[in-house]
């Protein structure tokens, strides 16, 4: 007969082996995690800003809006408490404020400190990349150097999408010249969801679906991150 030790010892092999990747991760085994989780959501741009523009002049700052909006809708599902920096085309510099650069300054500024004062769980800010060779495709991660935290979220967040959305094998990377992850003093990381640039992913990232799907990669490597980090003495 097995002893309650062993049963218990098996349910935590189990559980290692599942947030590890070696089995499928099973979100409503963890969705718990996020309970109480206070996390701001940051849809790139806005506004006079369009981020990137694409083919038929297909722009960022709409496709991040919508994949911001779809990520909030499973966090609250979830039990999380949402904030969004935006929730539609605009952007945080007040109207007089004339000059691109000034606005984007100003609008910079505004996103750090909302985070900084709500002094939330996470910043996720939410971009799409551009890049001359059309041929590189695929989502990535990027947090600030020596925070270890921002890390961690970041490792769990390109597992999720590298396991969903099955386009590549990336690794998050440190990127220091983010003037948004430099100055938040909360955990937080950029998510390129793909490249405008690449024909193929561009028709991906305006169909909606495949914007609810990034979405659900990007909620299941934040349950994930809060599952690890709550139990990270049990996990080591």
């Amino acid at each position: 007969m097995f002893s309650l030790a062993f049963f218990i010892l098996l349910l935590f092999g189990i559980f290692r082996l599942t947030v590890n990747g070696l089995y499928p991760f099973n979100i409503s085994t963890f969705s718990w995690s996020l309970a109480n989780k206070f996390i701001l959501i940051d849809p790139g741009h806005g506004g006079v800003d369009p981020g990137a523009v694409g083919k038929n002049e297909v722009l960022e700052k709409d496709i991040v809006l919508a994949v911001g909006h779809r990520l909030a809708a499973y966090l609250r599902q979830g039990g999380a408490r949402v904030m969004m920096t935006r929730e539609e085309d605009t952007d945080l510099s007040d109207p007089e404020i004339t000059g691109l650069y000034a606005k984007k300054k100003q609008d910079l500024a505004r996103r750090v400190a909302l985070a900084n004062h709500l002094q939330v769980d996470l910043m996720l800010s939410i971009h799409v990349n551009s890049f001359p060779d059309t041929n590189v495709y695929g989502g990535q991660a990027f947090y600030q150097p020596e925070r270890p935290a921002s890390q961690k979220l970041a490792v769990s967040i390109q597992e999720e999408l590298n396991r969903l959305i099955k386009n590549n094998d990336r690794v998050p990377l440190p990127n220091s010249h983010y003037y948004l992850m430099r100055q938040t003093k909360v955990p937080a990381v950029i998510v390129e969801v793909g490249f405008i640039s690449n024909p193929r992913e561009l028709l991906r990232l305006q169909n909606p679906a495949y914007q609810s799907k990034l979405a659900w990669s990007i909620y299941t490597g934040i349950v994930k991150h809060f599952y690890l980090q709550k139990n990270q003495n049990t996990i080591n």
